[in-house]
């Protein structure tokens, strides 16, 4: 694990430097740009640049501390180099830390840079104007539904059937802490955009402040469920091991159901997380789309005017 902690950790402070490049800055947004089916006007692109700066700086951070936490129990911590669920354990810490620093910055930074006079907006939208239906009643979902799996794994440690050490030892333990906390942290950062002043200078300015306020929410309230499904996957693994190595040390063989376990955790979380990938696109659209529906009547504002003077 000493090897993938270093890894984890140059990989996390290579996505935090990225953000200093003026070529990357410029390739987030174009991102954003396809994500919203048009392009960026001039007197967005320092403005978008910089929000998915921090974005992008919150998440290579959070990653690169993971590596550092995970770094410092490779080399002072119990050993783990031949734990066979530590890959899980670096990939959880990576997706834990990752979206805890993403949801972070968003707290600490919610709103878009004022840098001259403007004008506030008379209304407050709420959730339910960025984000589509669909996903706001898929994510708890996931997320409760993950959470369940979990305590149920580690209420089985004190089972028979079940080694308690290989429970324990597993990522399930931090999963099963991080998921609530990430929750938390999902919902304060979501107030906290919510709650933030849209101050425009016009209805251009007001527009993309929209879309990158639907990207930003979006960007919040999946990963704690995206997590819940990974851990659904961990879940298989560890009580397949779980289960061969209580088999074993009682002398016997490790039992058949235990590879249904396995099978179940790598089958049915993918199945799910594209059923609802699915489902959401299929009924819900992305959040783009449902941000221009609900409070721009579906149109591109900017776009035609564009294209008018070229």
């Amino acid at each position: 694990m000493l090897l993938d902690a270093i890894v984890l950790t140059l990989v996390g402070a290579v996505a935090a430097l990225l953000p200093f490049s003026a070529a990357y800055r410029s390739r987030l947004t174009r991102r954003l740009a396809r994500q919203a089916g048009t392009t960026v006007p001039a007197d967005q692109v320092d403005a978008l640049e910089a929000r998915m700066a921090r974005r992008a700086w919150g998440v290579g951070g959070g990653v690169a501390l993971a590596g550092l936490l995970l770094l410092g129990w490779a080399l002072l911590g119990p050993g783990r180099g031949e734990d066979s669920t530590g890959s899980y354990l670096v990939l959880s810490a990576m997706f834990v830390f990752g979206a805890g620093g993403l949801a972070v910055v968003e707290i600490l930074r919610p709103g878009p840079p004022v840098d001259g006079p403007r004008t506030a907006r008379a209304t407050s939208p709420g959730l339910a104007d960025y984000l589509p239906p669909l996903v706001r009643v898929l994510v708890p979902l996931f997320i409760a539904l993950g959470l369940v799996v979990l305590l149920t794994a580690l209420a089985l440690s004190w089972s028979p059937w079940f080694d308690a050490d290989t429970i324990w030892r597993s990522p399930l333990p931090l999963l099963a802490a991080a998921i609530p906390v990430l929750s938390l942290l999902s919902v304060l950062a979501v107030r906290a955009v919510l709650a933030a002043p849209q101050p425009a200078r016009g209805e251009v300015d007001l527009f993309w402040q929209d879309l990158v306020r639907a990207s930003t929410l979006s960007s919040v309230v999946f990963p704690p469920a995206l997590v819940a499904v990974f851990a659904l996957i961990v879940c298989g693994s560890v009580l397949d091991d779980a289960a061969s190595v209580a088999a074993q040390a009682q002398g016997q063989v490790g039992p058949g159901w235990s590879l249904w376990l396995l099978i179940a955790g790598y089958v049915v979380p993918p199945l799910l997380a594209f059923g609802a990938l699915a489902a959401t696109l299929r009924w819900g659209g992305n959040e783009m789309q449902h941000t221009r529906s609900r409070l721009w009547g579906g149109r591109m504002v900017g776009t035609a005017a564009r294209a008018g003077r070229a």
